[in-house]
């Protein structure tokens, strides 16, 4: 089925995508360079939830989904086993963070396809399989800093809980499957990130990144996009702590 989106929309992915960058290098400049000004801080809460929805439509329709996991997953090693030998931390990044989401989305997406497929054995294995799996990694998230925290890596999973993308179920089920839906669920999902999150009051300003994608038109936009988030990321933070490295030499 064609996931159909609302006749407003005008932002395509690989612009949300843009979007997202910019704010992302709002949010960590102003951290580094302006630690005593919220308003970077706020306008950076934007970010987060732009990429966490486009790693739910990855899951949703990507044709590599084992290689995406593999890439994003080892990105996330990488930089984990960097910031460990650096300063000894055990930083889990938005990459690790993002590698239990996809993990998470394509079980609850197994399951679905159990449950409409009439598996009723099988289904009732996976779904005590899931909740024993969130359970562990809430666990974990009291042991070690994810970034986003539990309910930034439940937030693509809840985006996802209306897809029903090759499953065969009946016509109701179906017209769940839609763009006003998933906007719902990510405000839910942005709205317990808030709660739970650690910024305080600020982070409530990442319900600001409903109003882009309210007008997403379902398209892909630039082409050679798709990766340029897994560039841009470590490049970004690199040009931010080198300059921040000349600016503390010459003073």
């Amino acid at each position: 089925m064609l996931q159909q989106y609302n006749k407003i929309g005008f932002l395509s992915g690989s612009t949300l995508k843009i979007i997202a960058c910019i704010f992302m290098v709002i949010d960590h400049a102003g951290f580094v360079f302006f630690p005593s000004e919220d308003i970077f801080r706020i306008l950076g809460r934007i970010a987060f939830p732009l990429f966490a929805f486009f790693i739910a439509e990855g899951s949703r329709y990507s044709k590599h989904k084992l290689r995406r996991f593999a890439l994003i997953f080892t990105i996330g090693i990488v930089f984990f086993l960097f910031y460990l030998i650096y300063d000894g931390s055990l930083y889990g990044n938005i990459f690790m963070t993002f590698s239990v989401s996809i993990i998470l989305d394509q079980m609850l997406y197994t399951i679905k396809k159990s449950v409409f497929g009439g598996k009723v054995i099988r289904s009732a294995l996976l779904l005590s399989g899931f909740v024993a799996l969130v359970a562990l990694i809430y666990y974990l998230y009291t042991l070690f800093h994810f970034e986003y925290g539990f309910f930034g890596m439940l937030l693509p999973v809840m985006i996802n809980i209306v897809n029903f993308k090759d499953i065969e179920t009946d016509s109701f089920v179906k017209k769940l499957d839609n763009h006003g839906a998933k906007i719902i669920l990510a405000i839910v999902g942005c709205i317990l990130l808030s709660i739970d999150g650690n910024l305080g009051v600020i982070q409530y300003y990442c319900l600001l990144s409903i109003i882009p994608l309210i007008f997403y038109n379902g398209k892909v936009g630039l082409k050679g996009m798709k990766y340029v988030f897994y560039i841009f990321y470590p490049a970004h933070l690199i040009i931010i702590e080198g300059l921040a490295l000349l600016l503390t030499y010459f003073n």
